[in-house]
């Protein structure tokens, strides 16, 4: 934007936003874009777009799912411009080797893009973490519980290390690509790989008072009901999840062994084209899912009262195929009535998501450093 508008936003004189900005031009952290064309027979200097500079620092940030590290290296504008993905026996890992799976993939990303190390490293887990000790508390892709993971990485690394759930992970960046929610108590619901939730107040991150992310997900549907990957039965997550729509679906129809315990994108493709040609069996999964994702939003406004609730994740691949029992669910819903148009926020996306939400806290923390020393986080 321009500094007019950068005044206009912020309440500072032109003269401030004219130092300020010159200021961080200095260090090499914005830049002066192209000017822009002027309206034709506008009076005065076309106005110039200040930008921030890519160049100046760059970030990593790494995704610990069922049996795979997913590792990305972006830029201080956070333009990721290098993702690789890394299978592992999560369930096999001892808290040591935890970290060091976290540490080969980032390792790797990085010396795809060779260059300084990143200024600050944003990791994400799938289950109940501590944000403010960076521990992993439990998840149900690990056999290990109450692990620090943040220590032995910042050692590793010699940088800043910021940890998050995947469910709030996801949730940021889901604020980012649909502004409207960074406005108040914003519940992010999470279904793909696993069904997880963030809650957002403004746009930033709600840990809650120990710290500790939501699992909207191990929320008991039915008791005594289908099997759930956390051990229990019954839970949402056990008829939304993708590896339990699968699991469901193989043993009413000829489908193809998974590999690591979860299916594969083609896999739930193959699942959808099957719902879509119209075989029953496969159909009635993809509708029970529905009435699942229902619940869970049922849960959350009954319990939260948010001023916006958004669904996201690779499960709405599907969703076409879920959305009349889905809102079917919502309209038997009394306190608080929910209108399934109105009210629900769909945000396409899938797992990319979650290191885009840890790319966008580790540049927060980078924005942290240069607030007190503008030249600490330069790479250059």
């Amino acid at each position: 934007m321009a500094r007019v508008e950068l005044g206009q936003r912020t309440g500072l004189s032109a003269a401030a936003v004219s130092n300020i900005t010159s200021d961080l031009i200095g260090t090499g952290m914005f830049i002066e874009a192209t000017e822009e064309v002027p309206t034709e027979n506008a009076r005065g200097r076309p106005r110039v777009n200040l930008s921030l500079n890519g160049n100046y620092a760059r970030v990593a940030a790494a995704s610990l799912r069922m049996d795979v590290v997913e590792a990305v290296v972006a830029d201080f504008a956070g333009n990721i411009f290098v993702r690789e993905e890394f299978p592992c026996s999560t369930r096999s890992l001892s808290g040591e080797q935890v970290a060091e799976q976290c540490a080969v993939a980032i390792d790797t990303v990085l010396s795809r893009v060779p260059g300084p190390l990143p200024s600050a490293i944003g990791i994400a887990v799938q289950g109940i973490i501590n944000p403010t000790e960076g521990q992993q508390v439990w998840s149900p892709i690990l056999s290990i519980r109450d692990t620090d993971i943040v220590t032995p990485l910042a050692k590793h690394f010699g940088v800043p290390i910021v940890m998050e759930n995947d469910g709030t992970a996801t949730a940021l960046a889901a604020a980012q690509r649909n502004p409207a929610l960074k406005q108040g108590l914003t519940g992010v619901l999470m279904a793909g790989h696993g069904v997880g939730m963030g809650l957002l107040v403004d746009g930033g991150p709600f840990p809650g008072p120990r710290g500790a992310s939501s699992e909207i997900g191990h929320v008991r549907r039915q008791p005594s009901g289908a099997q759930c990957r956390c051990g229990q039965r019954g839970c949402i997550e056990a008829y939304l999840a993708d590896y339990a729509l699968y699991r469901d679906a193989r043993t009413l129809t000829n489908l193809s062994i998974t590999n690591h315990q979860q299916p594969s994108e083609d896999q739930m493709q193959d699942l959808v084209r099957r719902a879509e040609q119209g075989e029953s069996p496969v159909v009635r999964i993809f509708e029970e899912a529905g009435a699942a994702l229902a619940d869970a939003v049922r849960v959350v406004a009954s319990v939260l009262g948010p001023n916006r609730i958004a669904v996201t994740g690779s499960s709405l691949r599907a969703f076409h195929l879920m959305k009349q029992a889905f809102v079917a669910g919502l309209r038997e819903s009394i306190t608080p009535a929910i209108d399934p148009e109105a009210d629900i926020l769909i945000v396409p996306g899938g797992v990319e998501m979650i290191t885009e939400g840890m790319v966008h806290l580790a540049l927060e923390q980078v924005d942290a450093i240069v607030a007190v020393d503008p030249t600490a986080a330069a790479v250059a």
